[in-house]
């Protein structure tokens, strides 16, 4: 069964909700990648840090999800699963890939913690790319923020998640 490398396409969504919290005003990141048709690891988790702007909410969360991406793909490769090309990550907010996309330190990032922009290194090295998705097709937005009744259930539809009413119906 291990013997045989196995290509896999492993792909990610990275979504953060900046300063929703009225009590301590930090973000909420949230992230999902699936396999294939099904989805398997997500995470929705309240940020570490208080995030000065949207962009570097979504920064620290794209730095998070492109961890587990790596972690992920560690498992694979140790599997004899393999990923030719970088994992892609669906980012909504197109400034967040633009500095990770650019080396240089600007002013307007100086604050960042030094620690998330590992996702720069990871793009340079083909491992993960960070792409730009439209919000209404951002999944991870289930797990950052409370949504309508509709939006809830198509987007709870689309990553293959049920009501458990009977096995007939799941």
């Amino acid at each position: 069964m291990f013997g045989r490398l196995k290509e896999v396409n492993l792909h990610g969504f990275s979504y953060s909700d900046w300063a929703d919290s009225s009590d301590d005003m930090k973000s909420t990141s949230g992230y999902l990648f699936s396999l294939g048709s099904g989805y398997f690891s997500w995470c929705s988790k309240k940020q570490e840090v208080v995030a000065q702007s949207t962009v570097e909410a979504e920064y620290v969360t794209a730095a998070a999800t492109v961890n587990q991406a790596l972690w992920i793909r560690k498992i694979f490769a140790y599997l004899k699963f393999t990923q030719e090309d970088g994992t892609i990550i669906n980012v909504v907010n197109q400034a967040a890939i633009a500095i990770s996309n650019n080396p240089v330190f600007h002013g307007k990032t100086k604050h960042f913690k030094i620690k998330y922009h590992f996702p720069r290194e990871v793009q340079n090295n083909k491992e993960v790319v960070l792409v730009h998705c439209k919000t209404e097709d951002q999944l991870a937005d289930i797990l950052t923020k409370a949504l309508s009744k509709r939006r809830f259930e198509e987007l709870r539809e689309k990553i293959g998640v049920c009501i458990k009413r009977s096995k007939e119906e799941c």
